[in-house]
């Protein structure tokens, strides 16, 4: 524990015969040294020093005040010998002054302070003096005080003769106590002292380290000097930290332990050991397996160090055991955990190659005691309550605390084992562990060095005795708990037991669920060698059914369902169908672990035991069960064709089944299902045999006579009642369900189911279309089939008659509904007859019913002809090729269009950033008042379905026989739009991509395929034909004409305004009254008329004449003008009648400024514009303004 520091006072006058005056003195004395105690310790001392950056704050001090006489002059004057702390020796030394008159002041009290002063210098020892002249209280109940302020402001009297003689410098070591009357408390009287006794304080310790810091560094320059003593000198760097330790600086006293960590590796690896006597590593005193290591008693460790006899293992724990319990004042307590796990997989490292020399078990036994010790306290630190309140860390320190429990647990492991008291078989046998080694295993608990010294480094300089001691001089062990758990297995399996379930719960509580597992393994494994059937029955299937939940831990799962077959085949309980389910989960475990080490091993019998009881016992279940992709088995077919013997009418095929399993398997049937593209399917069998491990070639049978291409889409394993089904290859379905590829927005929505037959003619086919959303309903009886509507059967299915082989179909179906997204679900239900029978496919699709673009359109009125700028982009999802975008007027419409581009040769390729801009041109033959609707025209489509689409034209060429291989290559390729977007959108072919992927036998056919052949979507938008429109063009032109325009002068504008009813529809021309507004703006200022009112005559433009002001220089623009229409008072009766027909036939202004793109040229002013502003009289202020 950190010892207080030491204050020393001395009394003047001291006590003398006289007896009254001694009571009275010994009362002031009292009352001041009372007062001093009852403000300790001190609080809140900062400390800035000059060997340090940043300022440290000392938020508590203990302080012990005694007599200078008290203090042994032994230890004052010591120095750094033995490791004392700076502290040992009295920092401030106060003393206690009563002295009323100037002429005693002058005759005895000086003198007497002086031989104080005299003395405390002899001592040699850094302290700080501190004189307190303590003024008694009066009579009167008043503190009296025995100086005051001069007129200069210095100290009078006795207090100011103390400075004078006594200060030395700047430093002030005279301070003045007024006494208050005894029992009472006056809080003024002491902070002046308290101050300045902290300072002294803080003064005296700067000094003191700052001397001993310097004798430090004096020692490690003397490092490679003969006869250098590392313990002197780590004695004498430990007072630093033992001082900063005891004035509550915890984490100053670390980094000196750091350092001197760092240090000792440095030694060690110079091999400078000749301070540790006999240079050995030690662990060889009896009691070193079990002693405490985060504590510094249990043994002299300091004695040691200072008679230099302390070993390599007593010296690391000792300044382990220091920076834990630094650690753990400070809070960190997971660091403490941290640092634990690292230090005892290092120096057990060490103790491994001295293990002769050790007593039997004893790194077991200090790695158990050491960890254990660890926890302890740091689950003693941990139930502190925190200063601020913070415990977030704690989460971070149970982990390591359950790392820290496994780590023992392991040790009662490895004891138990070598007792006999634990089976040396997996999982408690080293050997046989799924981690190869043990080693390894503790490796994920251990943390790696970071001392900057490796292990091996350290490993390679530390010192090793090279005697071997014999049985009867090897140390014995000294842990009680160990030696009961070495005697008796009972005790050996409840401490091991009670540990693991301890451990359990920190990876629980620490979230480590994983961790878990192999604990559990064991306590399983515990209970099936105990023979507790009904326990190690119930945690093996818990701990295989943990292990399957998260698809880890195959040998651990192995080993969980041989405990549980084991134990259920104990309990004599029925196979049933947890059982088989126990069963099949243990034959796919043995198939996905490795074998080949128990096999290498002879292990062979043993192994196969419970795997062949397994299989024998799944052979006789009568629970019929059907499991799908069980891992036992693997097959495949050997060719691509079937067989016919001569002479036999039957087809067979040979096929490569697999067996994972280690064992021979006698399986009951095997079977193979093949369908063709149009759904049929038949059925190739075995009889039973022996599988072996590894290959095994079938040959199975079909009484079935068909040809054509089919695709093996199941094989099934039949043993007993227990059906191994494996899915193969699934070729897709027969119909696709898509959009119109021509939508019209003006009409009802439809989609295009798409039938196309195989190699067999369908007769008799009826198809049907189901929504499965409820926003969504199709319109079957308007199916439509090249033109003609199409009729239902009874059952509500569209007839569409016969279909003839590789014929393509497509029915037109309208719906009716908008679903909530841009995709709709629907069920395809088709059937048809073959020659064969007949048939139905039920499936379901997705359709997407939104489109793939968007398009605005933003009109331009000129009196002759209408601008239509349209803007067609990408809805972001798919990048879009454009054909062609075309605006169409209606026959005998009166209407003329004309394309900004009229021939489209090349497509265009548009994105959501990329759009594509269509300037129409729109001319009115002659006057309409009632408009027309134009249709534009956008044939588009996207690239990823003409990718698709032109692969699927190039399979169509291709020889059946090779066309389902290229298939699955070229579906992966497509369906990653990042492996073709880039290169195609770049020029590069499907050829040569193809090509580049390895895909042959497509190029020829993707080369001379034609665009021609790829379908284009087209969508037609309705665009109505403004109307109801007043067009009036403004026109503005200097009065006359001007050579040089200047800033601030005046120019004469005339405005032209022309009215044109073109597109104003069936309104009246007559009594349009308008008015116009010149719109301000920085550049020009109006004057005079701004905003007038005029009539509108289509035959005569309204002219109207203004001044204009530029107000800078430089190329202007004019101002803009807007025209607005003059409501009629006059028709005011009427507003309230047909609003809606007057809301639609609303008549419209929009501006045409002619000249809009011309510009004045403006120069500088010649002269400067003086403005006069009027400043306001008697306080008053325009309003509305600020002066």
């Amino acid at each position: 524990m950190p010892k207080p520091i030491t204050i020393t006072y001395t009394l003047y006058p001291s006590i003398t015969s006289n007896t009254g005056n001694n009571n009275y003195l010994q009362q002031i004395h009292n009352l001041a040294i009372e007062g001093i105690k009852r403000h300790l310790p001190l609080r809140n001392l900062h400390w800035k020093s000059s060997t340090r950056t940043s300022l440290r704050t000392i938020q508590e001090v203990d302080i012990q005040l005694c007599e200078l006489s008290e203090v042994s002059s032994s230890l004052v004057g010591a120095g750094g010998a033995g490791g004392s702390s700076v502290l040992d020796s009295p920092l401030v030394n106060l003393c206690l002054v009563v002295c009323e008159d100037a002429e005693v002041y002058k005759n005895q009290t000086r003198s007497f302070i002086r031989d104080w002063l005299s003395l405390l210098a002899a001592r040699r020892a850094p302290h700080a003096p501190l004189i307190v002249l303590i003024n008694p209280p009066n009579p009167s109940g008043q503190s009296a005080s025995s100086s005051g302020k001069s007129v200069w402001g210095k100290d009078k009297g006795v207090l100011g003769k103390l400075k004078t003689d006594f200060n030395v410098g700047k430093r002030d070591r005279c301070v003045q106590l007024n006494l208050p009357p005894p029992g009472t408390h006056d809080p003024a009287a002491w902070p002046e002292l308290i101050n300045k006794l902290k300072e002294s304080l803080v003064s005296a310790f700067d000094s003191a380290i700052i001397e001993r810091e310097e004798e430090v560094k004096r020692g490690e320059s003397q490092r490679l000097n003969v006869g250098w003593n590392f313990c002197t000198w780590f004695l004498l760097k430990e007072s630093l930290a033992n001082s900063f330790e005891s004035v509550n600086l915890p984490e100053d006293s670390l980094i000196i332990y750091e350092e001197l960590e760092a240090s000792f590796f440095q030694v060690l690896k110079e091999q400078n050991l000749n301070w540790y006597g006999l240079s050995k590593l030690g662990g060889t005193h009896p009691g070193d397996d079990s002693l405490p290591i985060l504590d510094t008693t249990s043994k002299p460790y300091r004695e040691l160090i200072r008679n230099s006899q302390i070993s390599i293992f007593d010296f690391r724990i000792y300044l382990f055991a220091r920076q834990g319990q630094l650690l753990g004042k400070l809070g960190r307590i997971t660091e403490v955990a941290k640092r634990g796990q690292w230090f005892v997989a290092s120096l057990t490292r060490r103790l491994r190659e001295a293990e002769d020399s050790l007593a039997e078990h004893f790194i077991e036994s200090w790695t158990y005691t050491a960890c254990m010790d660890i926890v302890s306290k740091c689950d003693s630190w941990s139930r502190i309550d925190r200063p601020n309140g913070d415990y977030s860390g704690l989460v971070a320190y149970e982990s390591a605390r359950s790392e820290l429990l496994d780590i023992a647990r392991i040790q009662v492991e490895r004891i138990g084992v070598s007792s006999g008291h634990l089976p040396p078989i997996y999982p408690f046998k080293p050997g046989s562990s799924p981690y190869g080694n043990l080693a390894e295993e503790e490796s994920v608990l251990f943390e790696s060095s970071s001392n900057g010294i490796s292990d091996d480094e350290e490993l390679q300089h530390t010192p090793i005795t090279s005697t071997h001691p014999t049985s009867e001089e090897r140390p014995v062990l000294s842990n009680e708990q160990l030696i009961d758990a070495q005697r008796d297995k009972d005790n050996c399996r409840s401490l091991y037991l009670g540990l693991t379930n301890k451990t359990i719960k920190a990876y629980q509580s620490c979230g480590k669920v994983n961790s878990v597992i192999r604990l559990k393994a064991d306590l399983a494994a515990l209970a099936l060698y105990t023979e507790q059937w009904v326990e190690a029955y119930d945690l093996s299937r818990e701990l295989a059914k943990y292990c399957a939940e998260i698809l880890t831990w195959d040998p651990i799962s192995k080993f969980a369902l041989e405990c549980a077959l084991q134990a259920h085949r104990e309990l004599g309980r029925e196979k049933d169908e947890d059982w088989e389910n126990l069963a099949l989960a243990y034959l796919r475990v043995c198939a996905l672990v490795d074998t080949t080490s128990l096999r290498e091993e002879g292990e062979k019998d043993g192994n196969y035991a419970e795997l062949g009881d397994a299989v024998i016992g799944l052979k006789e279940s009568e629970n019929e069960q059907e499991v799908e992709g069980h891992k036992a088995f693997m097959v495949r077919l050997m060719s691509d064709e079937a067989n016919h013997e001569e002479g036999d009418d039957q087809s067979s095929l040979k096929a490569e089944v697999t067996s994972v399993l280690p064992i021979p398997v006698q399986v009951d049937s095997s079977s193979f299902d093949l369908t063709d593209t149009h759904g049929e399917v038949i059925t190739f069998s075995s009889d039973g045999q022996t599988l072996q491990p590894g290959s095994n070639i079938i040959k199975a049978f079909c009484s079935t006579s068909t040809q054509g291409l089919y695709t093996l889409q199941t094989s099934t394993i039949v043993i007993g009642s227990i059906s191994f089904i494996y899915n193969k290859y699934e070729e897709g379905s027969l119909l696709k369900v898509k959009r119109n590829a021509q939508v019209k927005l003006d009409e009802d929505p439809r989609v295009v189911v798409e039938v196309k037959a195989g190699m067999v003619e369908m007769k008799n086919v009826r198809v049907g279309l189901r929504s499965l959303i409820g926003e969504v309903t199709y319109l079957l009886h308007h199916a439509e089939y090249g033109g003609k509507d199409l009729s239902l059967d009874g059952t509500g299915l569209i007839e569409i008659g016969d279909i003839s082989a590789e014929e393509d179909v497509e029915i037109t179906i309208p719906y009716a509904g908008i679903p909530q997204g841009e995709y709709a679900k629907a069920q395809i239900i088709i059937q048809y007859d073959t020659s064969s029978g007949s048939r139905e496919w039920i499936d379901n699709q997705v359709v997407f019913m939104g489109l793939p673009l968007t398009v605005n359109v933003q009109d331009f009125f000129r009196p002759d002809c209408l601008l239509s700028h349209f803007t067609i982009a990408s809805d972001g999802r798919e990048y879009l090729r454009i054909a062609s975008v075309k605006l169409t007027p209606p026959e005998e419409a009166g209407y003329e269009v004309q394309a900004g581009r009229e021939d489209w040769k090349e497509s265009v390729t548009i994105t959501s950033n990329q759009p594509l801009s269509c300037l129409f041109k729109v001319k009115q033959k002659e006057k309409h008042d009632d408009g027309a609707v134009l249709r534009l025209k956008i044939r588009y489509r996207s690239l990823e379905e003409e990718v698709r689409q032109a692969i699927e034209n190039a399979f169509a060429k291709l020889p059946s026989n090779s066309r389902d291989t290229l298939r699955v290559l070229t579906s992966e390729w497509a369906n990653d739009r990042g492996k073709w977007l880039k290169p195609y959108l770049l020029g590069t072919t499907l050829a040569e991509m193809l090509k580049s992927r390895q895909v042959e036998g497509l190029e020829e056919f993707l080369e001379v395929n034609s665009n021609s052949l790829l379908v284009w979507r087209t969508l037609e938008i309705p665009v109505d034909v403004p109307q109801h429109r007043l067009l009036t063009t403004v026109r503005m032109t200097p009065s006359k004409s001007l050579n040089q325009i200047y800033e601030g002068r005046a120019i004469n504008i005339k405005l032209s305004l022309s009215t044109s009813f073109t597109w104003s529809g069936n309104h009246d021309k007559d009594d349009k009254r308008l008015v116009f507004d010149i719109q301000n703006n920085e550049d020009w200022l109006v004057v005079g008329k701004k905003k007038g009112y005029y009539l509108a005559d289509p035959d005569t433009p309204e002219e109207q004449e203004i001044i204009l002001i530029p107000m800078r220089s430089g190329k202007l623009f004019l101002p803009t003008v807007t025209i607005q229409l003059l409501s009629n008072p006059t028709n005011a009766p009427y507003q309230g009648q047909a609003k809606s027909q007057m809301d639609n036939d609303e008549l419209l202004c929009e501006t045409y400024f002619e000249n809009a793109a011309e510009y004045m040229m403006v120069l500088p002013a010649k002269k400067e514009m003086n403005c006069f502003v009027p400043i306001p009289i008697n306080g008053e202020a325009w309003e509305g303004e600020r002066v």
